[in-house]
């Protein structure tokens, strides 16, 4: 076998030195390097799950806050068209009440009116009668003179009017 390696141009002891020496740095470098690269690479693939995972869940949340908010603002809605419903319902019993309020105010207004004025029909009525009557018993004393009874033709007057009505 030395020949062989002789041939390829090897030395033997080197070639073992250096087979011991690269055993030697893999090793070394497990030891060293492979192993805490490996944590570091293991402890960022951890963070990178959970950071994922963090992900995901907040996701989920925000699609849960957004779909309460939808349904929020749809109550909120709702709840708003029906204030409006009841307040247009107030506003308008409120209106019918004035409206009634105003039309019995008229109404006793024009009944007040109507009793005025048939009063005062009957005070012109009356006041008419004494004139017509005073007017009758001046005509009936110029007319008979000075024998005149004024009570008995006031009486008379009155009779008469009362036959009239």
């Amino acid at each position: 076998m030395p020949e062989i390696f002789d041939k390829l141009g090897l030395n033997p002891k080197l070639l073992v030195a250096q087979a011991v020496n690269f055993v030697l740095l893999l090793v070394i470098l497990q030891k060293i390097g492979y192993k805490p690269i490996l944590k570091m690479l293991n402890d960022r693939t951890e963070k990178i799950e959970k950071s994922l995972k963090q992900a995901k869940k907040i996701e989920e949340e925000l699609k849960n806050t957004e779909e309460t908010k939808i349904a929020e603002i749809k109550k909120a809605k709702l709840e708003s068209q029906e204030i409006i419903k009841e307040a247009n319902e107030v506003a308008e019993k409120k209106s019918l009440e004035m409206i009634e309020r105003t039309r019995a105010k008229t109404q006793e207004i024009v009944a007040d009116a109507k009793q005025e004025i048939q009063a005062e029909k009957e005070s012109s009525i009356k006041e008419a009668k004494q004139e017509i009557a005073n007017i009758s018993i001046q005509i009936a004393k110029k007319i008979i003179g000075n024998n005149f009874d004024e009570d008995k033709e006031k009486e008379s007057v009155n009779e008469i009017l009362a036959k009239i009505k």
